[in-house]
C-alpha cells in the first residue's frame, strides 16, 4: 500500500518511516496486550508533519460485526485522543480475507 501524507499528500518512501517512534509505539501496544492492529509513524519530508497510521486487522474467529464494533471503538478513541501535531488515520487490513 502506498501511503501519503495526511496533510500535504506527499507519497511516502520506506525512508520516511520513523522506525524509532514506530517501534516504541508497537512495544507499548504489545506490553498492554492489545491485538488486532499495528502502528506505523511516518514523517513527511515535504511538510515535516508526523503521520500515524493504524492498520486494523481482524482477529482470529472475529465476526464482521465484532470487527466493525472494534473499529468503531478504536476510531472513537483516536478522535478523543490529543494529537499534538500528529495526523492519524485508521486503515482496514484484511490480508486476503473475505469481508
Amino acid at each position: 500500500m502506498m501511503r501519503r501524507c495526511l496533510h500535504c499528500h506527499q507519497h511516502f518512501t520506506p525512508a520516511d518511516l520513523s522506525k524509532d517512534v514506530s517501534k516504541k509505539i508497537e512495544a507499548d501496544r504489545r506490553s498492554s496486550g492489545l491485538e488486532g492492529f499495528l502502528f506505523r509513524c511516518y514523517v513527511c519530508p515535504a511538510c515535516g508533519q508526523e503521520n500515524l497510521f493504524v492498520d486494523l486487522h481482524p482477529l482470529d474467529g472475529e465476526t464482521p460485526d465484532d470487527f466493525r464494533s472494534r473499529r468503531h471503538a478504536l476510531e472513537t478513541t483516536i478522535r478523543q485522543s490529543p494529537k499534538a501535531g500528529v495526523q492519524v488515520t485508521l486503515t482496514e487490513k484484511w490480508a486476503g480475507l473475505a469481508h
